[in-house]
């Protein structure tokens, strides 16, 4: 009888704080949401509130996002195309140098390796500057390149792929190589 009404005291400790936690997370979004009705005048002067009052709540914020003069949907589509391609060629890159980390010994693995490590403790805001002066330089100021370019190989992605690649077990790497001796059947399959 103890273990039962034990069991249930920490299954109710549980629903109570994954219900505090839920409250907790969907809070702000309501906060929000309630702010999006609200006029912007409302906001500068009393700030994001769970105050509701219905005759100051209206459609114009949305109105005006999806109506107003201006180019709404051109950022978001930037965003779009922005996101899409920087995260293919960052996977597709990054999954190339982790794959040649981790399958081929070359002179000087070790210390490539190392390189990569280190630059994972360097901040963006020490890098900021010299990539803004290295972009001007080469021209691609106002363009997708400026932004894809500087972040296409990044040194996690590139550490998550080699330790992934690594795990996978010698037998089947042979297996691959024996069936197909080309060294990116591999990487394929």
């Amino acid at each position: 009888m103890k273990k039962n009404t034990t069991n249930r005291t920490v299954t109710f400790v549980f629903y109570l704080f994954f219900t505090l936690l839920a409250a907790g997370i969907f809070l702000p979004v309501w906060v929000l949401f309630i702010a999006s009705f609200k006029p912007g005048e409302d906001l500068l002067q009393y700030g994001l509130n769970l105050e509701i009052h219905l005759s100051g709540m209206n459609l114009n914020n949305y109105t005006l996002l999806f109506f107003g003069q201006h180019e709404y949907w051109r950022w978001f589509f930037n965003s779009i195309i922005l996101t899409v391609l920087t995260v293919s060629g960052t996977l597709l890159i990054s999954s190339f140098v982790g794959y040649g980390f981790a399958a081929y010994d070359f002179k000087g693995k070790k210390f490539l390796f190392i390189l990569v490590l280190l630059i994972l403790s360097i901040p963006l805001e020490v890098v900021m500057l010299p990539l803004y002066k290295q972009i001007s330089s080469w021209k691609l100021m106002d363009n997708y390149a400026a932004i894809v370019l500087p972040f296409l190989a990044h040194a996690s992605t590139i550490f998550f792929f080699r330790q992934y690649l690594l795990s996978i077990p010698g037998s089947l790497k042979k297996q691959v190589e024996l069936t197909e001796p080309r060294s990116m059947e591999f990487f394929t399959d």
